[in-house]
């Protein structure tokens, strides 16, 4: 994978570094910990790696010379079905229909990238990080959807350009208070600090999600019902350009809510960058 920085594979004694905890205390007690459960590839349970080096070669990542601008899909120059058939595109938008409809939630979101296909062995990281509790691996995630961020903006300029270099902040979606309290953390929190201090945007923690019901098992039509009017925002963000980050876009329902709630509460210009794209 030729990218426009390294990617880290974490392994025992990355451990530290990753929690950054590097004192002597974090130091042993990472180290029994690896004792007592080694660490696993999150892909394909291979010991010695949170993502070893065959998992990392097997992820499908998305060219973004090609990708649909509006909701990240592959593909998007020559065909880009979800936007094409939700009318909600605008002129010129990949997979737009000329003169097609634009509502105010299509145009919150002003740009979109994906970083990879959900594809195996990502959905299998993803879980393994979110309902198996494998912290460790949002660090990874962050450098992978910094990387590509890196890299649209170096070899797609005419489309991603200032996707990170014009940003003034970077926010997320963020998880319901019932999801935070079943899993014990916001996963998308501990990404958007790892991809604050790897890019140095500043982090601001400015959406609430309301509302407790997963929308995994959710249709199209059922994910953006659920989703208008789920976020509520809590900082201000009046003028500022935001970089909003979420792990998977499956219909970009989501994407598209909490990006309406931050224009409404005064945002100039809202990008979207996700770890994954279903696709």
């Amino acid at each position: 994978m030729k990218r426009a920085r390294s990617i880290p594979i974490a392994s025992e004694g990355d451990a530290a570094a990753v929690f950054g905890d590097d004192s002597f205390m974090g130091r042993l007690r990472e180290a029994a910990l690896e004792v007592l459960s080694p660490t696993r590839c999150a892909g394909c349970e291979r010991p010695g790696a949170l993502i070893c080096e065959a998992c990392l070669s097997r992820i499908e990542v998305i060219d973004p010379l090609h990708a649909c601008t509006r909701c990240g899909a592959p593909f998007g120059d020559m065909l880009c079905t979800e936007c094409g058939t939700a009318g909600d595109t605008v002129d010129g938008g990949e997979g737009a229909t000329a003169g097609s409809p634009a509502t105010p939630e299509a145009r919150a979101v002003d740009r979109c990238l994906a970083a990879t296909v959900f594809a195996d062995p990502v959905p299998r990281i993803i879980r393994t990080y979110k309902d198996a509790g494998e912290r460790r691996l949002g660090a990874l995630i962050a450098e992978l959807m910094l990387d590509a961020a890196e890299h649209a903006e170096q070899v797609a300029p005419e489309r991603y350009g200032g996707l990170l270099r014009s940003a003034d902040a970077v926010t997320f979606v963020p998880v319901t208070a019932s999801a935070y309290a079943r899993r014990g953390f916001d996963h998308m929190e501990l990404i958007a600090r790892s991809f604050s201090e790897l890019s140095g945007l500043p982090l601001i923690d400015a959406l609430v999600k309301h509302g407790s019901a997963d929308q995994r098992a959710l249709g199209r039509a059922g994910r953006m019902e659920r989703s208008r009017g789920a976020y509520e925002v809590v900082a201000p963000v009046g003028g500022l350009r935001l970089l909003l980050l979420d792990d998977v876009i499956t219909t970009g329902a989501t994407m598209r809510a909490a990006a309406t709630a931050l224009r409404a509460a005064g945002a100039a210009h809202v990008d979207a960058l996700a770890f994954a794209r279903v696709w």
